[in-house]
């Protein structure tokens, strides 16, 4: 009996980043190339998050801080080395910090410094600095946990990756960042949505997490009755459906499961579409989140990152049953 498989691990493309830090960077080259293979989308919201406690160590080169969230009761410790070997700077830089704070009318002198949304390293050299990486803390503790810059921190920084979940959306004719300029129901979310915490605004707490494929996994296995001519197409991986396919149906899958508020086609008869793989006749699809975050919604959450393969996980049967199974 032959029977096909197709496992699907979903990783952030880049760091969440806030509707402010959204309308700073959306006409930026950097952020649209290393979003390029990100089709899918999720406008989420949580409280805000910012770096307090800054104060620079001369004597071990590094920036020393806290990251702290609104209403979370737990800190992050954190001590970050100026010299990071990914931007390209050594031993031999001087390294300039600039930092940007979340109320700019508030002037702060004297250390440590508080109340600050992201910080920028770059190189002094006479002709001017040379910028080498932006930081927020969510951008932080996202290289951090792919292990693309050192840092050391300590303390729960799972509870600091919590989503509620207000859409979800796909963006295959086009960037993510051109689909969401403009897009009237991500203006929606932020006019509507109260804040979190008293006294922030929407665009401070509303997030976009960008989606890519780390892997797309096809397993297939062969009968008695198979042909030499399929089971060399599987070998070459000519059977294997185009990603834009399998992003349309993980979009309908997350629906779904999620049933986000601000969705108007909520995709009830999913696995049933026209557009996504249900005529791929797939015997089992699988969709799980590798990054260490949580997807919350009414009806309970999904955890990502639970295991080296992923954590939680959407699940199809033979084109008709549906469920998330939770990791155990």
């Amino acid at each position: 009996m032959n029977r096909k498989s197709l496992l699907n691990q979903l990783e952030l493309a880049y760091a969440p980043l806030t509707a402010y830090e959204f309308a700073i960077v959306k006409d930026d080259n950097l952020i649209e190339i290393a979003l390029e293979k990100a089709s899918l989308y999720v406008i989420a919201q949580r409280p805000v998050i910012t770096f307090e406690n800054v104060v620079p160590n001369l004597d071990q080169y590094q920036l020393n801080f806290d990251i702290h969230q609104k209403g979370n009761p737990n800190i992050l410790t954190c001590k970050l080395p100026l010299i990071q070997p990914i931007v390209g700077s050594s031993d031999k830089d001087t390294i300039a910090v600039a930092i940007n704070y979340l109320d700019k009318s508030i002037k702060q002198d004297t250390l440590p410094f508080n109340n600050i949304h992201g910080f920028s390293l770059a190189k002094h050299q006479e002709q001017g600095n040379e910028f080498l990486i932006w930081f927020s803390p969510e951008k932080l503790l996202q290289n951090w946990w792919k292990g693309d810059i050192e840092c050391e921190i300590i303390g729960d920084f799972k509870s600091f990756t919590k989503y509620k979940v207000h859409y979800v959306g796909k963006a295959t004719k086009q960037s993510i960042l051109k689909r969401l300029t403009g897009h009237s129901t991500f203006q929606d979310i932020i006019s509507l949505e109260s804040p979190v915490t008293e006294k922030q605004l929407p665009a401070n707490e509303i997030v976009i997490l960008p989606f890519e494929f780390q892997d797309n996994l096809q397993i297939q296995s062969f009968g008695e009755e198979a042909n030499a001519k399929d089971m060399v197409a599987a070998l070459h991986g000519d059977n294997y459906p185009e990603q834009e396919k399998v992003f349309l149906d993980a979009e309908k899958a997350l629906i779904k499961a999620i049933q986000p508020v601000y969705n108007k086609e909520m995709f009830n008869n999913y696995p049933f579409s026209k557009d996504g793989l249900y005529n791929d006749n797939y015997d089992a699809i699988s969709y799980t989140f590798m990054d260490p975050i949580s997807l919350l919604y009414n009806d309970g959450e999904i955890k990502g990152g639970l295991s080296p393969i992923g954590g939680d996980f959407i699940l199809i049967l033979d084109n008709s049953e549906f469920k998330l199974v939770k990791h155990e």
